[in-house]
């Protein structure tokens, strides 16, 4: 769509050939200001992907972008990066899937989505320094915000961006979240945290809910409320959470050794 209006643009600086150059000049000058406005309101969106990722964590967020490129005519761009890798395989090899970009090469982008995957992968993930490195350089850039999915919330606090903040995690391991990270005030009963720099999600499909809030930021409640409609579901950010069996509790395999 860009490229379309650029061309648009230039082919009717070419014909405009009665101005003199003095008008010309200034003509050029407003279009190709047009053009760059129109450059930098796109918004771009990586997804982080890795071996055993959840499918959900990553689906419903992609879905939601998707829906609001179609919408508002190209203002969102996704793309996919691999951590390590561009073959990706998801949680129990349900799907394969060739990201677009690795972690070593992919463009700049706006928000970059962590999705979560089962805590043993997690617990695998926090000590990648590699991943933790990337997490700390994008968060030192002031252009670049970070949206975690479920469990994700692990990577970014082990990273230690997260420390002094609010965050949310899936309702399940959130009694060891808090244990592990008591620099991180950890939020119940939400759906997504907004920290400015950094929005964190509870469960799953509260990566839909982050996104959706995301595109309401940035396009407005009517085009939110579209994709909500269309996707037959129900946006908000606070919720009860569900209550685990009588019990049942996660705990770390620090805290059980």
């Amino acid at each position: 769509m860009k490229a379309i209006n650029l061309l648009l643009l230039l082919l009717i600086l070419q014909g405009m050939t009665t101005y003199g150059q003095g008008s010309l000049r200034v003509h050029q000058q407003e279009m190709y200001s047009i053009v760059k406005k129109i450059q930098q309101d796109t918004i771009t969106v990586a997804v982080l992907l890795y071996d055993d990722v959840v499918l959900q964590d990553f689906a419903g967020p992609i879905e939601v972008f998707d829906k609001a490129q179609n919408l508002t005519k190209g203002k969102f761009r996704t793309f996919t990066v691999g951590l390590s890798s561009k073959e990706i395989h998801t949680e129990n090899n349900l799907l394969k899937i060739t990201a677009d970009y690795t972690l070593e090469h992919f463009p700049k982008a706006d928000y970059i989505i962590i999705p979560g995957a089962s805590m043993p992968v997690i617990h695998k993930l926090m000590e990648n320094e590699s991943l933790k490195a990337f997490l700390k350089k994008q968060n030192a850039d002031p252009k670049t915000k970070i949206v975690s999915v479920c469990t994700a919330t692990y990577l970014l606090a082990s990273a230690g961006i997260l420390d002094g903040k609010k965050a949310t995690t899936h309702y399940f391991v959130a009694d060891d979240f808090e244990e592990q990270f008591p620099k991180i005030q950890l939020v119940r009963n939400v759906r997504f945290v907004d920290e400015g720099k950094i929005i964190t999600s509870s469960g799953v499909t509260s990566g839909i809910d982050a996104a959706l809030h995301i595109v309401g930021h940035h396009s407005g409640e009517m085009i939110q409320g579209m994709i909500n409609r269309a996707l037959q579901y129900t946006y908000g950010q606070n919720e009860t959470w569900p209550t685990a069996p009588k019990g049942m509790r996660y705990r770390s395999e620090k805290q059980t050794n």
